[in-house]
């Protein structure tokens, strides 16, 4: 009788209260190039999130272990979030294989980046730093990821380059660039 009840009551909360679901915020695109550099998607990324909500900012930009960073700037693999305030909502969107897709959650984006409406954004002069702070990384195998962040304390906004050999191992350095200026701030070693 105890599990019947139980489950009774876990039935009513959940239909009482569905959990969010990601709506698709745009069509599926097939990109005329596969892998896009940083400002490439970037530019595209931010005309889709302004069409989605026009007070969208960019919250967080990254590539994945699927589509490492190249020496040109280009990812096979994007990911990028924008945040409305005004519709406390938050929008992804990915490219994988060619293709573009877009959907929005309710929900905030997580800590927010104070990153400048010129920010930067030259993902080829990112793997220069990435690539001159840890040839050796480089050497052994390990890809360029890319991320912004956004400092606890008033947002200041940092690309973290980090290296990827696989899901499991990550080379022990990470490399913090200025996302508004592209200056070099810190190398961090293990």
């Amino acid at each position: 009788m105890k599990r019947l009840a139980l489950s009774a009551l876990l039935a009513a909360a959940f239909a009482a209260a569905p959990p969010a679901r990601a709506e698709e915020a745009c069509k599926t695109v097939v990109l005329k190039n596969p892998a896009p550099t940083l400002s490439e998607i970037y530019s595209t990324a931010e005309k889709l999130a302004k069409a989605w909500k026009s007070d969208a900012l960019p919250a967080r930009i990254s590539n994945t272990t699927l589509g490492p960073l190249q020496p040109n700037g280009s990812s096979a693999m994007w990911n990028l979030n924008f945040y409305s305030p005004s519709a406390d909502s938050y929008v992804g969107i990915s490219t994988f294989r060619g293709s573009l897709t877009c959907s929005a959650q309710k929900g905030n984006a997580g800590r927010m980046p104070d990153l400048k409406p010129d920010f930067f954004r030259d993902g080829a002069a990112l793997y220069a730093i990435a690539k001159s702070n840890a040839a050796s990384a480089l050497e052994e195998g390990y890809t360029v990821m890319i991320d912004t962040a956004a400092a606890p304390s008033g947002g200041h906004a940092t690309w973290n380059i980090n290296f990827s050999k696989d899901k499991a191992r990550n080379a022990p350095i990470t490399i913090l660039v200025d996302a508004n200026t592209g200056k070099l701030e810190k190398v961090l070693k293990q």
